[in-house]
């Protein structure tokens, strides 16, 4: 008797297929994590190089704008000095833009009248007249002050403020010299007897305040040449040199 079935073979399940593995998909370019650090590392550097560039100009323009007002500050200043000095010395000195004013120009030759024993040429009393003339211009430009006419004591350097102030106190002095040898010229003319002493102090006074001014003088045609305001110099006449 058979056995039912006997001989008999499963058909073989065919072989499946090779599961397929996860392939990751690449991002786009601009979108991968080195391509952005390096673009934002690129942004942050023009960042920065915009800012400095900024900040570099600002402070540019602020710089020319301070030294925009601080040489306007500088020029009212000279200004004002020298409308004063102009008119106080008007009556007493000849002043010829950069050059040394003449002061007091009739003393000197009087007294070398004087001292050949020639016609002085002037009078006692022209004398007395000129000396009051130069107390009043010395007493005049003494009540002003340099340094109050700065009101801006940022736009002027240490150094500048006391070399305006000194060619100041010089041009000062420098009248005050010229006042005493034009009244040691006076009492020489009214004393004859005492002539010889009194024009060698005259003469000692007048080379003073010559002195004096061409120091004084100097200094303020320097002051007026920095803040842009150079003085005139009349034609064939040298520029002053000096401190």
């Amino acid at each position: 008797m058979a056995i039912k079935g006997k001989g008999k073979t499963r058909p073989k399940q065919p072989a499946r297929a090779p599961r397929r593995e996860v392939v990751p998909v690449k991002p786009p370019f601009a979108q991968r994590t080195w391509v952005k650090a390096t673009a934002a590392f690129i942004a942050g550097v023009f960042l920065v190089s915009m800012c400095w560039w900024v900040w570099e100009n600002l402070d540019k323009d602020r710089n020319a704008q301070k030294a925009a007002d601080a040489r306007t500050q500088q020029q009212q200043t000279i200004q004002a000095w020298r409308t004063e000095l102009q008119t106080d010395l008007a009556d007493v000195a000849q002043v010829q833009g950069g050059s040394v004013p003449q002061v007091a120009t009739t003393v000197q030759p009087a007294l070398d009248a004087l001292a050949k024993g020639d016609d002085p040429g002037v009078t006692a009393a022209d004398m007395k007249t000129l000396a009051g003339q130069l107390e009043d211009a010395t007493g005049k430009l003494a009540k002003f002050s340099v340094a109050d006419a700065i009101t801006d004591h940022d736009a002027f350097t240490k150094d500048q403020v006391e070399v305006m102030t000194a060619a100041h106190a010089e041009i000062v002095a420098a009248l005050r010299s010229f006042a005493v040898a034009a009244s040691l010229t006076r009492l020489a003319l009214a004393t004859p007897a005492n002539q010889d002493d009194l024009v060698a102090a005259a003469n000692q006074a007048m080379k003073n305040g010559q002195d004096l001014l061409t120091s004084g003088w100097t200094k303020y045609a320097n002051a007026s040449d920095e803040a842009g305001l150079p003085l005139a110099i009349p034609q064939g006449l040298p520029a002053q040199s000096g401190s």
